[in-house]
């Protein structure tokens, strides 16, 4: 049995910050990991080939950039530790089934003349909504780092000015509503409202509105970064950091339950039966429906709390990834260079019904061969294939649950539903035939869930980002990072601010620092 100040029990990028920002801090932190490697969705692995690094999940890292943990580097996770990032100009393109394209730059006058290619108005639409929402990115940002204010009290700040009062509104409607009232061309509505659905929601639900207000001035301020080496690099940077200051990580060790003691929480338990203790904190980068009450042992929770985890919205589709190992990189049909050039690059319907429909069809089960993106970080990269040759990330929204027979028939449908994707982008370009393609995976919905146990359900996010479900709400009201069991805490997906590389351990971490009687402020001037 081993006793440490702090166990942080599971290993993506969330739990891994606030073990860094403690270990820093001269606490002995012990993290505690289910997997082979640490990182969770932010990890990279050779799932084709070797020399081929793959992101296995998580791989844009645009809402991190303005995180003190990177922006003013408070870890010194890029001075010291060997995080570095790269940042294309051309952030994301989409290519319409009439070969048009809507490319966004970083550059906000070439993003305008891309929009003013489809419609004059809504270029000059889109600077106004640009100058007005940019406006208040700082607030708005510095918010997702720290912890927030209870819900109603963040209401009531916000409804003080016409500005906070129009942001509360967004909360309220969906993201199609947003470009629905400020555009007027369905191809500029289609291709912004999509950034909604990068969180895993549709982009038609009600109080997903407030995702473009951020995402639009944030990738004009900020760019997009992709860490040099794969995503799995920041991950293993604050792995260094942890290890040079003394922490330990227990890889391929399994949590099964708490250990409690009154209403104490003093360790965990692994699934061999091995106890480690923790004399100060338990830090949780788990999904919180995995946590409640399964890993309680039956210890009692406050009434109404179990039944409240399990009524979390969950996010509205999965993941269905696939992962190649090139010879060239994919040349798309359209003759736009831009759009060539895009890190990210979509495919979307002109028309407003087959975008609805295929957002409907995976709400009834019903998988899609054209709602994925496809991403070859190599050509910025290129330590991220051998010399010469490409990788292919190509990310797909899929159900969880499949009309005929549910979940487990993802072992029968799963090659079906990739090949569909695949034949896909093949009729968009122009040499993605067998002879360049040199290894290839894929992962269905199923496998994610099996492949990272926090994945519940294959949802990514833990739970959905809406509106009853962000800021003070997230995960539950009143119940942000510290949890109803004392020195237990939460820092994952599943708090605020959410789904996506955002870096919110930084926030978690305060509140622990808090209880602990340290003081944050000094350690990350140290």
């Amino acid at each position: 049995m081993s006793k440490y100040d702090v166990i942080i029990a599971g290993a993506g990028h969330n739990g891994l910050m606030a073990g860094a920002y403690l270990a820093k801090a001269g606490l002995n932190v012990c993290v505690v990991e289910h997997q082979d490697k640490i990182g969770g969705g932010a990890q990279t692995r050779e799932l084709t080939l070797p020399g081929f690094k793959h992101d296995v999940c998580s791989t844009w890292h645009g809402f991190i950039a303005p995180n003190p943990v990177i922006k003013d580097d408070e870890l010194e996770l890029q001075a010291k530790y060997g995080l570095k990032y790269l940042k294309p100009e051309v952030m994301t393109g989409v290519i319409f089934d009439d070969d048009s394209v809507f490319v966004l730059h970083q550059n906000l006058d070439k993003t305008c003349q891309s929009i003013a290619k489809i419609s004059e108005h809504d270029a000059v639409a889109y600077r106004k909504f640009h100058d007005w929402s940019i406006r208040m990115l700082d607030m708005l940002t510095m918010g997702m780092f720290n912890p927030p204010p209870p819900f109603g009290a963040q209401m009531a700040m916000m409804d003080q000015s016409p500005e906070g009062r129009e942001l509360i509104r967004a909360q309220m409607i969906s993201a199609w509503d947003v470009v629905d009232e400020i555009f007027e061309n369905d191809k500029i509505k289609i291709a912004l409202s999509r950034y909604a659905s990068e969180a895993m929601i549709n982009p038609f639900v009600k109080g997903t509105g407030f995702t473009l207000f951020i995402f639009i001035p944030m990738i004009h301020k900020y760019g997009g970064g992709i860490p040099e080496g794969g995503s799995g690099e920041l991950s293993e940077a604050m792995g260094r950091l942890i290890e040079a200051n003394g922490g330990t990580i227990k890889l391929s060790s399994t949590v099964k339950e708490f250990k409690i003691s009154d209403d104490e929480v003093t360790g965990v338990i692994l699934t061999t039966g091995e106890e480690i203790l923790a004399g100060k904190a338990v830090v949780s980068g788990m999904s919180i429906k995995q946590m409640f009450p399964g890993m309680t042992g039956g210890h009692p929770l406050p009434e109404g709390f179990a039944q409240s985890v399990k009524n979390l919205s969950p996010s509205n589709f999965a993941p269905i990834h696939q992962h190649l190992a090139l010879n060239e990189v994919p040349k798309f049909k359209s003759s736009d260079k831009d759009v060539n050039d895009a890190f990210w690059i979509e495919f979307s319907s002109c028309s407003k019904e087959e975008y609805w429909n295929a957002f409907h069809a995976l709400d009834l089960g019903y998988p899609r061969d054209d709602l994925y993106l496809s991403i070859s970080y190599s050509k910025w990269d290129k330590t991220r294939a051998p010399a010469g040759k490409h990788t292919l990330y190509l990310y797909g929204f899929a159900p969880y649950d499949l009309a005929d027979g549910g979940a487990q028939m993802w072992k029968e449908k799963g090659q079906e539903v990739a090949d569909g994707i695949l034949s896909h982008l093949r009729e968009r370009t122009t040499n993605m035939g067998d002879n360049n393609i040199l290894g290839r995976s894929f992962m269905t919905p199923l496998d994610f869930e099996q492949h990272n146990p926090a994945f519940v359900h294959a949802d990514i996010g833990h739970i959905g980002c809406f509106n009853w479900q962000l800021s003070g709400n997230r995960p539950l009201p009143g119940w942000n990072y510290r949890m109803p069991l004392k020195k237990l805490y939460l820092s994952s997906s599943s708090s605020h601010p959410g789904t996506g590389i955002v870096g919110g351990g930084r926030a978690a971490v305060q509140v622990v620092m808090e209880d602990l009687g340290i003081d944050f402020d000094k350690v990350v001037k140290k």
